[in-house]
């Protein structure tokens, strides 16, 4: 699949050869998978100017308003190292790599069952666009189990020491190493800077989040990689 890069009403095509020009000017890359409206990539971006953040969807028309604020002349508000992908993660884009950092916040859907193990195939595919060493930082909400909706399957709500123990391995075996799990409090999940949390907060007293962070591709198993991020980093 080419690289489709959304531009408002816009897709452009990007090639190889542009991108590895892109990913020159930057210290590391930022990959956010289910990026939804892509308010948390913009927020990441103007964070992180030296480095070049993606927001990556399956969904266009939910891009094409934050994409078009980003694609505009930097003296009024765009940001250049930013873009908006049209991709499923299932499918990833030809070309796409150098990852440094993987984000994947609140997913649903096929998102949710592939970070719960169930499609081991997308979570290998991310790897293959990471580099070795690349943190990860995934945030679960955990009304998702309250009822259980068919996505979780028969995965039970995760706990910080279940998810270690039981998605840990899963991980694992597609070569991601989750360190840490922890639920967040609500100044870390208003610091993801995500709409879909904005929402879920609005319509419940307490919003559960579970996060889990570690490294995809470890180089090796000493510990001495460098620590995940914290959320909303």
């Amino acid at each position: 699949m080419a690289m489709r890069r959304v531009l408002g009403k816009r897709i452009l095509e990007i090639d190889e050869a542009a991108y590895g020009e892109l990913l020159g000017r930057y210290d590391g890359v930022v990959l956010d998978v289910g990026t939804g409206d892509g308010k948390h990539p913009f927020h990441l971006a103007r964070q992180r100017p030296d480095q070049l953040v993606i927001g990556l969807d399956a969904a266009k028309d939910n891009l094409r308003k934050t994409a078009a604020k980003a694609a505009a002349n930097p003296a009024k508000g765009g940001l250049a190292n930013l873009l908006y992908l049209w991709a499923p993660a299932e499918q990833l884009p030809a070309g796409l790599r150098g990852v440094t950092e993987l984000h994947m916040l609140m997913p649903w859907g096929s998102l949710l069952r592939g970070m719960l193990g169930s499609d081991p195939s997308m979570l290998r595919g991310l790897a293959a666009v990471c580099e070795p060493d690349a943190r990860f930082l995934t945030t679960l909400n955990l009304h998702a189990w309250r009822p259980p909706v068919p996505e979780v399957g028969e995965h039970p709500e995760p706990t910080p020491e279940s998810a270690v123990k039981g998605l840990g391995p899963l991980l694992a075996a597609a070569g991601w190493r989750l360190d840490e799990a922890k639920y967040l409090d609500a100044e870390e999940i208003a610091s993801l800077a995500t709409s879909w949390t904005r929402r879920l907060n609005s319509t419940r007293a307490q919003l559960d989040v579970l996060a889990l962070t570690g490294i995809i591709n470890p180089s090796s198993e000493d510990g001495a990689e460098p620590p995940a991020p914290a959320p909303g980093a």
